[in-house]
């Protein structure tokens, strides 16, 4: 029987833990989505909100042009790193271009795809086509190549702050073994299995991006899209539950990647679920975006009080011409966890504003 293979982009489905791994680490907490997505967000303005805002347009030239799509960016001691129509873009904190990071090419000194930003003192390091972690100085020259492990199954590359890494694992067939392996340069540390199987629809769904890893100042931390859990990575190289995300009656069916029935169809839309995104860390509290029936909700979560809540943040008077009743919508924390990054798109001129939020 032939299989519809679809791309879009999100992570996959949990598994259970070991006594081991429950062991350790913090008690689990659970974070209470149903309760917000059954009423409406309580609108703020941004800047009441938030201590401070500040907008930042990008500037561009004739051989620097952005689309108004950013799929990475990294704001790290006023240092903007974004990567933008299959470029590397360095901007300073007023949004002036510096210069670009590396070149796109087959050349050794350059990259085929650029993944998973991630930055320090050093300079700015990247996932290569999930063969590489290669290593630009903030003078935007190459430095090193790392390779990733060899003979090892992975379709994504996630940088821990302490050097490790995560490798990924889709289970597109339902029966992969490893789920993911951590690994520091060529060595792999440890593996971590997959603890149930699927059977696979006529339709399975495949993710770009399937597991989001953030770091807070309490631990490192990871999440899949189908999997309630997000679980904090230990220094011995196992998962230990801290959040289960509990979406209640929007809840996506486990193994539902395998359950789309049409593929004309969001696999969201038709199970009518939640599609939740972490976003990070900032002054204490976790930020999430939830996408539910055609509306977006952002959900911030205090684990010392165990208070969820969702907002609307329309934008103060500013000077730009974004798409009425535009809202901000975060979609980063800087490597400080001080602010939330949004940005938007003018209507007459297709380059992003890069808005910062600091809480």
């Amino acid at each position: 029987m032939n299989k519809w293979i679809i791309l879009l982009c999100g992570a996959l489905a949990g598994c259970q833990l070991s006594p081991k791994e429950e062991a350790d680490g913090d008690a689990c907490q659970t974070i209470n989505l149903a309760t917000v997505l059954d009423r409406e967000p309580t609108g703020i303005k941004l800047d009441e909100w938030a201590k401070s805002v500040r907008f930042i347009p990008l500037e561009t030239t004739d051989s620097v042009l952005l689309n108004a799509y950013i799929p990475q960016l990294v704001y790290f001691q006023d240092k903007l790193v974004i990567y933008n129509n299959e470029k590397i873009y360095l901007f300073n904190p007023e949004g002036k271009f510096i210069r670009m990071i590396g070149n796109r090419g087959e050349g050794p000194e350059e990259f085929l795809a650029a993944g998973n930003l991630s930055v320090d003192e050093e300079g700015i390091h990247i996932e290569d086509y999930c063969k590489w972690i290669k290593t630009y100085g903030w003078d935007g020259k190459w430095k090193r190549t790392t390779s990733v492990p060899a003979n090892i199954n992975i379709q994504e590359v996630l940088p821990l702050p302490d050097g490790r890494n995560i490798g990924y694992v889709q289970n597109i067939s339902g029966k992969e073994p490893t789920r993911m392996y951590l690994f520091r340069d060529s060595t792999v540390l440890d593996s971590i299995p997959y603890a149930r199987s699927f059977e696979p629809g006529e339709i399975t769904m495949v993710f770009y991006s399937e597991c989001k890893a953030f770091s807070t100042p309490s631990g490192d931390y990871v999440k899949e899209m189908f999997n309630d859990t997000i679980y904090r990575i230990t220094k011995e190289n196992t998962l230990v539950p801290r959040w289960v995300v509990d979406a209640g009656q929007y809840k996506m069916p486990e193994g539902g990647r395998y359950q789309l029935q049409d593929p004309r169809n969001s696999l969201f839309q038709e199970k009518k679920a939640a599609d939740v995104n972490v976003i990070g860390n900032c002054n204490g509290l976790l930020y999430m975006t939830v996408r539910l029936n055609g509306k977006s909700y952002l959900v911030c979560y205090d684990e010392k009080d165990g208070k969820t809540e969702s907002v609307k943040l329309p934008y103060p008077e500013h000077s730009f011409e974004f798409k009425e009743e535009s809202t901000f919508v975060p979609r980063f924390v800087s490597e400080d966890s001080r602010y939330l990054i949004g940005y938007e798109a003018q209507e007459n001129d297709e380059n992003p504003v890069i808005i910062l939020a600091e809480r």
